[in-house]
């Protein structure tokens, strides 16, 4: 029996063709070749001589005896390339080519964190058979070499990319232990580009020996001479472990001429570490309430949810009991299911018994809102100075000034409990920020630097903060005044800001004294005429910028979201020395949540059936998908393949016996 073929219609694609055809009245024309073509007919017969190309333009001429043959031929030579970010098609010319479909795959390998053994699945073998059938599968082998290639030459492409950076780069870093027991370390870039658009790069995720303090410091200072930013670096951001201020004091001593005004604000606390310290200290204190409801949590069931006709459409979810985040959010969506726990307590007489500490009282359930209803503002303020792609060094002072707000009028509630618990967290919250002198006065520069509020929010929040203590406002405030002051300072000297560079614009050249002398001969007289030309050039003046920018009336606030970045971009040349200060101050950020969510990534490369990876590799997977995601994919493959021939004398200098041992531990471990 003849099996029937179907067709299948992708994305309307057949649709289209149809619709492409040429629907002129008497028009025999039926070959789907003319579907990228229109027609140019001869203004005397009307008919067919030539056909333009729609996407390149070439125009072919037609022949009688083939036909449509020509443009079949170049219909095979049009390569189209939707981003995924928009529906724009780039159209370039494209023939066959072994090499660039392979360094393609190893991508692919990575970008999806597909194993090495994905290109020998049956699945993947017939896609490539009817997609490009001249297309030669190469071994799990050759793709991880090729992923090394890949990765030396995305490498030197970033390496330059930093070489030729305007702007200061800010570091993240973390550290982790994986299921192979093994260290690692991993290090992230921060950057602003000349178009104000901010960047994220993982520049290592490097095996280190342990996670002590010495060997934290050497990965990191090996990783910043590796990649040669140890004149462009501006802070690193680091949790508060006591084994990161010996790091990052020893490298501030190593980087001390290299740093901007010296190394007193290199080292930045993770915001989100220490509201994490201080929640944790909190809920200790009412951990009762939270293990009955996490109790009654495991016995939920679906039915009594459907049968209490709760509309929330949360699912009500166990928390991770190192995670205080997620404790808030199992408080959260159990409060909209209160009526279900206690209708199983109802309706099945062995739930209760069966729970360890007991159904939750009402008042646990009350106190339980309450704590929900307190959390959130940590909870959103650590969302919020957790961003990479965004902006955080301006709203870092902000949301901490919620968070105290908070911890203050939680003193006033009528639940003891979330009175203990606010000034256990508080006791934790003033040792970082309880003495706003002690924090990295980088926090209130960005703030002074967001147009929306300058110094003015700076002195208006302090004295909220400290409203009885006048002195202290006032020296901290000089303080924040002067650091500005002197970066200015800095920046004016570095980058030459026109009539701000600090030159007078009164001119003093030789030829100008003589004529001087020409008018007035008598030395007395010019002395009276030096100092009142000095006197009024000093009177007369110009501000600088940083006069200029805080003497203008701040920005109005909306409703709108502000893009601080794109605001700087707009007045870079009004404020010159200003932007590059804002340009690498902005590109700090406040949380180490960037590095961190690295080791998310290789839970993936490196599960329980690819154990056996080497370090190396992981590496090199993790790096790439992350700077091909950062580029959209937008590579070279031509410039590509060039770079990939400098490195492959470099790989063939391993030893053959070495080579085949380091692809069977792939082989294993994919």
């Amino acid at each position: 029996m003849e099996s029937s073929r179907i067709d299948v219609d992708l994305d309307g694609e057949s649709e289209a063709v149809e619709q492409n055809k040429v629907s002129v009245v008497g028009d025999k024309r039926t070959s789907n070749a003319w579907r990228n073509y229109t027609d140019v007919r001869d203004l005397k017969t009307g008919k067919i001589i030539k056909a333009q190309c729609q996407h390149c333009s070439r125009i072919l001429t037609l022949s009688t005896k083939n036909g449509t043959s020509s443009l079949g031929k170049h219909n095979v030579k049009i390569s189209t390339f939707r981003t995924s970010q928009s529906d724009a098609t780039t159209v370039s010319n494209w023939e066959f080519n072994q090499n660039t479909i392979r360094l393609a795959l190893a991508k692919i390998i990575a970008i999806d964190e597909q194993p090495f053994s994905y290109i020998e699945r049956d699945g993947f073998r017939y896609f490539c058979s009817v997609a490009v059938p001249q297309f030669c599968i190469p071994s799990r082998f050759i793709v991880a070499r090729d992923i090394s290639k890949v990765f030396l030459c995305e490498t030197e492409q970033l390496r330059n990319t930093l070489k030729s950076l305007n702007s200061r780069i800010a570091l993240t870093t973390d550290c982790w232990t994986s299921v192979q027991n093994l260290s690692y370390l991993c290090l992230t870039a921060h950057f602003i580009d000349d178009n104000w658009k901010l960047h994220k790069r993982i520049l290592n995720f490097r095996n280190i020996d342990s996670l002590k303090g010495k060997e934290i410091r050497k990965g990191i200072e090996s990783c910043i001479l590796y990649w040669g930013i140890e004149e462009k670096l501006s802070c690193i951001t680091v949790d508060n472990t006591s084994a990161n201020d010996v790091v990052v004091a020893h490298i501030k001593d190593n980087l001390m001429d290299k740093l901007v005004l010296g190394c007193e604000f290199f080292h930045m606390r993770c915001a989100a570490h220490i509201l994490n310290l201080s929640v944790k200290d909190g809920l200790n204190l009412i951990k009762d309430v939270i293990v009955r409801i996490r109790g009654a949590v495991r016995y939920l069931f679906d039915t009594c949810v459907s049968k209490s006709k709760i509309l929330s459409k949360a699912s009500v979810s166990l928390d991770v009991l190192t995670r205080w985040n997620a404790t808030y959010i199992m408080l959260e969506t159990a409060l909209k299911f209160e009526r279900a726990f206690k209708r199983m307590r109802q309706e099945d007489p062995a739930f209760e018994k069966d729970l360890k500490d007991g159904f939750p009282p009402q008042k646990d359930w009350e106190s339980a809102r309450n704590l929900s209803l307190c959390l959130k503002q940590f909870f959103e303020a650590t969302k919020r100075m957790s961003g990479t792609l965004y902006v955080t060094a301006n709203m870092h002072y902000h949301q901490i000034l919620g968070v105290l707000a908070s911890l203050l009028e939680w003193t006033q509630d009528d639940d003891i409990n979330i009175v203990f618990m606010g000034d256990k967290m508080r006791k934790k919250f003033d040792k970082y920020y309880g003495d706003f002198g002690k924090t990295n006065v980088m926090v209130l520069v960005a703030v002074a630097l967001d147009p929306r509020y300058k110094m003015r929010f700076a002195k208006f929040s302090l004295r909220k903060i400290y409203p009885l203590d006048f002195k202290k406002v006032e020296e901290l405030y000089a303080k924040v005044f002067e650091v500005i002051n002197q970066l200015y300072n800095h920046y004016s000297n570095v980058s030459p800001t026109g009539k701000n560079d600090g030159s007078s614009s009164f001119n003093t050249n030789d030829n100008d004294g003589q004529n001087f002398d020409g008018v007035v001969k008598n030395k007395k007289m010019r002395k009276i005429y030096d100092e009142f030309y000095e006197n009024d050039v000093e009177d007369a003046m110009e501000k600088s910028e940083l006069e200029e920018y805080l003497d203008a009336p701040p920005e109005k606030m909306n409703n709108e979201t502000f893009d601080i970045l794109k605001w700087w971009s707009d007045k870079c040349t009004t404020y010159k020395a200003l932007a590059s200060m804002a340009k690498d101050i902005l590109a700090i950020l406040v949380s180490t949540v960037a590095s961190e969510s690295t080791f998310s990534t290789f839970g993936r490369v490196v599960d329980d059936f690819r154990s056996n990876l080497l370090p190396k590799t992981v590496e090199a997977l993790i790096c790439i998908q992350d700077w091909l995601r950062a580029s959209n994919f937008c590579i070279d493959l031509e410039q590509l393949l060039d770079d990939v021939e400098k490195y492959e004398e470099v790989l063939c200098l391993i030893p053959l016996q070495k080579s085949v041992a380091v692809w069977k531990i792939h082989m294993e471990g994919s």
